[in-house]
């Protein structure tokens, strides 16, 4: 048997380092710079957007993805937040909320991301020419303006100054003011139903459904199908097979408030 040397250097053969000479010398010069260079790529666009942000400008760069969705929903939210202080707490646990329901699987920075949307507020159009570019579908971009009416309406009513901002959000985003109308009654419509806790009103419950459908009160069976069927075809949700989850969830919620007001209306006097 060989006597073994626990500390005996071992000699290892040239012929397994000499592939490493034969490896080119800009190859090993990209192994080594290719990672500097995109860092430094990486902090100066970081850079530039953090100046866009500080401007009140939402970064027109940033590619559509959940985290960039949830920043633009947040930098709206913001906005409608800080305009009414006295629901600032509710409002802010409704968003969160929001969020933790609809977008579970996001890795979003909530808090960070809120204080720094109050000290730099986003001018709206910057939000709405980003989302307008990346949402086709109006049914989507109808489903913002549920979320902010949402933020607006804690307290049970709209602030005239919020409502103002409602419709312009709308605009931008090219949706028809009279979808902003019937959002408001839904919501309306929710609320009344729970201050009343089971208290049955069915005159107001026929206004709100009426408003819900888009209608006018003396409105016909024919009209109420009509406005029905239209309603339907733009919340129904196999519009969204290809859309992501929280969309899917959205749309069935919605979908259920429309079915529930067109029963209302179709009840027997």
């Amino acid at each position: 048997m060989h006597e073994i040397h626990l500390y005996q250097p071992i000699s290892i053969p040239l012929i397994y380092l000499d592939p490493i000479y034969e490896v080119p010398e800009y190859v090993i010069a990209l192994a080594f710079f290719t990672p500097i260079i995109l860092g430094a790529f990486l902090l100066a666009r970081n850079k530039r957007f953090n100046k866009q942000w500080k401007a009140g400008v939402f970064p027109e760069k940033y590619k559509f993805n959940q985290d960039h969705l949830l920043e633009a929903y947040l930098s709206l939210a913001a906005l409608f937040i800080q305009n009414q202080k006295k629901e600032h707490g509710q409002k802010i646990v409704f968003v969160n909320s929001y969020f933790n329901r609809y977008f579970k699987k996001s890795n979003y920075n909530f808090s960070d991301s809120l204080r720094y949307s109050f000290k730099h507020p986003v001018k709206p159009n910057t939000v709405t020419n980003w989302l307008k570019k990346h949402i086709i579908n109006k049914t989507e971009r109808i489903h913002i303006i549920y979320f902010l009416v949402g933020i607006t309406m804690i307290d049970g009513k709209v602030a005239l100054q919020d409502k103002k901002l409602l419709a312009l959000i709308s605009i931008q985003l090219k949706l028809d003011l009279n979808d902003l109308e019937q959002i408001l009654a839904m919501y309306a419509s929710y609320q009344e139903n729970n201050r009343v806790k089971g208290k049955y009103n069915k005159s107001n419950r026929r206004i709100q459904a009426t408003i819900i459908l888009g209608l006018k009160a003396e409105s016909n069976a024919d009209e109420i199908k009509k406005a029905y069927r239209k309603m339907v075809k733009l919340h129904h949700p196999d519009k969204f097979e290809n859309a992501p989850p929280q969309q899917i969830k959205i749309a069935q919620e919605k979908f259920i408030q429309i079915q529930h007001a067109y029963e209302i209306l179709n009840e027997k006097h």
